[in-house]
């Protein structure tokens, strides 16, 4: 007589499974996530296993299920030196159907583990966070978007410390608190793009031990208005200041007081509690000057409005390529210190995220010409690549880009092992 619909016959055990290498830090990171299959008679790989070999496979640079099971067939004696490999290599099917099934908050809690594993903790890590959207998971036909998830990148570390979803009917404005609160982001210092600058994001930075830096644009009006309105301010009261002073130095040439007009050539004209830096930058036939501005805001009407404001900056770029040439002007607001030349170290640096995770998410791993279409799987499967960038990022030993390094996984047993160990 067959059992009663929903309960699990007697006679059926929870298969239990043997890891070789259960001492290393990853799969016992790995071995935490809650597997939530019923026990069945059909029940074979253990959810450790697929969740080891996809995350190698990533390492390796497989860019869907039939290179993961092709790359894992070739490597099987290797594999089974650190997980149960009893059932051999599961089928596209299966990886595809336990990726389906994983609960997406226990992949990114192990991204944030592994993450703390190789992260150096440095005075003001800077900390970037950005959206991406995996375009590949966009449906026309259901009229169903793109995935889009923010991320948290260490400039320092160059490696991604969490992810989490943006819920289809939000933006980003609700999740970034969320993820500031799941990571460990004390004496950092956080910055996002202008659709960020919020006081319920800023006080969330403060609240978890961080600093911030963000852009002013026209999504804070009245912000922006009274930051431009300071800087303008400022260069009518250096123009005034430079005006007296040159007539200070004139007058003490008149009256032949050499010891004032050496301190007043010294001392320069009155800044009027600005700091100034520049730099500038050739190659590729280009020409960038750079320059940063930044004031106290002590006089700002709103300071009260934005915890632990300090400080607002005027950053300026020019670009000259032959006889083109490109301006562009960006005011932030900042819990840092006014020291130029970090404000201009941490506004650049929000740049990293794009180039360090996106593009590499992208034309590396191939995120975008997936067309793994399940929500959960596909979220699931961007951990593991940014799991798997972690790796090779904290791997020093070769000299070389993320993609070579993949090709030196895939070829050399070795070098795979060199990887791996960065999480012991």
């Amino acid at each position: 007589m067959a059992a009663k619909k929903g309960l699990i016959p007697s006679h059926v055990k929870k298969k239990e499974f043997t890891h070789p290498n259960l001492e290393h830090s990853l799969i016992q990171a790995i071995e935490r996530i809650e597997d939530i299959r019923k026990p069945s008679q059909f029940f074979r790989h253990s959810l450790t296993s697929v969740i080891f070999m996809v995350l190698v496979a990533q390492v390796c640079g497989a860019k869907d299920w039939p290179q993961t099971v092709v790359m894992c067939e070739g490597m099987k004696e290797w594999l089974a030196k650190y997980v149960d490999m009893s059932e051999g290599i599961p089928c596209e099917r299966t990886f595809k159907n336990l990726f389906n099934t994983l609960k997406p908050e226990s992949m990114e809690g192990l991204l944030i583990q592994t993450a703390d594993l190789v992260r150096d903790r440095v005075l003001n890590e800077i900390v970037n966070f950005d959206g991406q959207t995996e375009r590949g998971t966009k449906d026309k036909a259901y009229n169903i978007n793109g995935i889009h998830l923010l991320s948290a990148w260490s400039t320092d570390n160059q490696i991604c410390l969490g992810q989490i979803k943006v819920d289809d009917k939000s933006n980003e404005i609700t999740a970034m608190p969320m993820l500031m609160e799941m990571l460990d982001l004390k004496g950092t210092i956080i910055t996002a793009d202008a659709l960020n600058t919020q006081k319920a994001i800023v006080e969330k930075a403060k609240e978890v031990g961080a600093d911030y830096l963000f852009p002013v644009k026209g999504n804070q009006e009245t912000l922006l208005q009274e930051v431009t309105s300071a800087f303008d301010q400022l260069e009518k009261d250096q123009k005034k200041a430079k005006e007296q002073w040159e007539y200070a130095i004139l007058k003490s040439r008149e009256h032949r007081d050499s010891k004032r007009l050496e301190r007043l050539l010294n001392e320069g004209p009155n800044e009027c509690g600005a700091v100034f830096c520049e730099s500038i930058e050739k190659g590729h036939g280009r020409i960038e000057i750079r320059s940063c501005i930044t004031l106290s805001t002590k006089d700002l009407p709103s300071q009260s409005e934005w915890k632990g404001l300090k400080t607002i900056a005027k950053i300026s770029r020019e670009r000259k390529k032959g006889e083109k040439i490109e301006k562009e002007t960006v005011y932030y607001i900042g819990s840092i210190s006014q020291e130029a030349n970090l404000v201009a170290e941490v506004a650049r640096s929000q740049w990293g995220i794009e180039n360090g995770l996106h593009w590499r998410m992208d034309v590396i791993f191939g995120q975008d010409r997936s067309r793994y279409r399940d929500r959960n799987g596909a979220r699931d499967l961007a951990i593991c690549r940014k799991l798997a960038l972690n790796m090779l990022q904290k791997e020093t030993s070769l000299k070389k880009g993320i993609a070579t390094k993949q090709a030196a996984a895939i070829a050399n047993p070795i070098y795979r092992e060199k990887v791996l160990k960065n999480l012991f």
